[in-house]
């Protein structure tokens, strides 16, 4: 909360235009799909893993999605399987890691080009577009006609609100159940957690089904809302999604974390990206903001890490 405010503050006061309803709107929209990915993320963090493959699960979903609904299949099995299949896949990051004892980092960094090459190989390489309308595009991540009918410039998506949904239940489901209960158990210390009965194994394999279906939808909202897709969609995606649970406040090292804080975090990443455009700045171009969000990332776990000490 303290880095969302600090940064709204400085953009407030010295970027141009940052303070109309047009960038405020450009910062939500573009914190959406990030945000659902961010969610996936920071469970599997607080449990001490990491997912590095959410954003070809990403692509997965939107390709899914988007080849049932242009083939005029019914709108149920398009979300069902674009989010099912990276559900599965995402069962897979985590067998391979209780079966092989790899590390999350090493086993999904592979399995993100082994996803990302088994989508070419079945797409044949090509993009999928289409300009048809379906209903359910305006339901998942349409314009909310509405509002921005009343505000001039808010041109907000509905896939927020779906965001903010999200928000609200897994934040209850960490902070108010046994499940959650599990995940701060498992990666605060894992042979204390296996000590109370906690299982482990099956904690953190619930964790990366969850991250993989909710990486499903991220790709279908993108999808609903560009009516397009290709291999590198969601490309670079899990670095900001790790980012913004960092900055949000959730420990690289496992045991702390929490959703509302997240989605101050991908907020925070989110509005430095629209500063940093509006600022038009020579030497960090729009195309190179990997470079802040790496830089984002070193300080606020230096942050959180002198936050823990102290605490």
């Amino acid at each position: 909360m303290i880095t969302l405010l600090g940064v709204f503050l400085l953009f407030s006061l010295f970027v141009p235009h940052f303070l109309t309803m047009r960038s405020i709107s450009g910062i939500i929209n573009a914190a959406t799909m990030t945000g659902v990915l961010t969610i996936g993320i920071t469970l599997l963090m607080i449990a001490g893993e990491f997912d590095l493959s959410v954003g070809a699960l990403m692509a997965v979903g939107a390709f899914l999605f988007g080849s049932v609904i242009m083939k005029g299949g019914s709108p149920v099995l398009a979300v069902f399987l674009g989010m099912a299949v990276p559900g599965l896949l995402g069962a897979v990051n985590g067998f391979l890691l209780i079966k092989t004892g790899i590390p999350s980092f090493i086993v999904t960094l592979g399995t993100q080009f082994v996803y990302r090459g088994a989508l070419y190989v079945a797409s044949g390489g090509i993009m999928l577009q289409t300009i048809m309308d379906a209903p359910v595009f305006h339901l998942l991540n349409g314009k909310m006609v509405r509002l921005a009918a009343a505000v001039e410039n808010a041109n907000f998506q509905t896939a927020f609100l779906w965001l903010l949904a999200l928000v609200a239940l897994f934040q209850f489901l960490l902070m108010r159940t046994k499940f959650g209960n599990h995940l701060f158990a498992t990666g605060g210390s894992p042979s204390a957690a296996k000590a109370t009965g906690v299982s482990v194994t099956r904690t953190k394999l619930a964790g990366f089904i969850i991250s993989g279906v909710l990486s499903g939808l991220a790709g279908i909202m993108l999808f609903s809302q560009y009516k397009t897709a290709k291999i590198a969609t969601g490309a670079g995606e899990e670095l900001n999604a790790i980012a913004a649970a960092v900055v949000g406040g959730t420990l690289m090292t496992g045991g702390s974390g929490s959703i509302v804080g997240a989605l101050l975090g991908v907020i925070t990443i989110s509005m430095l990206r629209t500063g940093i455009v509006l600022l038009n700045l020579p030497f960090i171009p729009a195309d190179n903001f990997e470079a802040v969000v790496g830089l984002t990332i070193v300080i606020a776990a230096i942050f959180n890490h002198w936050i823990r000490g102290r605490s």
